[in-house]
């Protein structure tokens, strides 16, 4: 999977809220309502013509262009790092992986997915030697941590520390 930058000029907004709103029917839900706080806050951001080279919202999609997830990330300068930082916030799902019974290991399967596009993402469009992933909730940082520290075994990190509800992440 790959997260790939949503612009609401070039339809790609667009295709987020058409895509989401036929899964959300599909679920006899309103898409109106659905995350209706996350959704609007990506909405707010996501860039209108103009392109911020620094932050916007991205969609994770797959092979067959399927969108699965959406979220904002933000490549910047911060206090107490030598170099940009990717912050990653308002994570959302697909209603897909909200509404459907899945098993654990399809969420896990997703949010991996996401976790290396991230990473991806911080080596390409947003060059960052450091990254801050937000955390949804107390599973997602209990995922996230393990993750983490899974991936600084394997030498692609020196540094990874969950921190209330963030993940930080250094590159080696």
């Amino acid at each position: 999977m790959k997260l790939i930058r949503l612009n609401k000029c070039d339809g790609t907004w667009h295709d987020l809220e058409v895509a989401w709103r036929a899964e959300c029917q599909t679920y006899e839900e309103d898409f109106d309502s659905y995350a209706e706080a996350s959704v609007g806050t990506l909405r707010d951001e996501c860039d209108d013509g103009i392109i911020d080279a620094s932050s916007g919202v991205f969609g994770l999609f797959d092979d067959e262009k399927r969108l699965h997830a959406a979220c904002f990330l933000n490549s910047t300068l911060l206090k107490g790092y030598i170099g940009k930082v990717l912050r990653v916030r308002h994570f959302v799902l697909s209603p897909y992986y909200d509404f459907e019974p899945l098993d654990l290991e399809d969420y896990a399967s997703v949010m991996s997915s996401y976790f290396m596009a991230l990473v991806e993402c911080s080596e390409n469009a947003l060059k960052s030697p450091h990254i801050k992933i937000h955390y949804r909730s107390p599973y997602d940082r209990t995922f996230f941590a393990a993750f983490g520290m899974t991936m600084r075994s394997s030498g692609r990190f020196s540094t990874v520390e969950s921190k209330g509800m963030w993940l930080h992440l250094t590159k080696s």
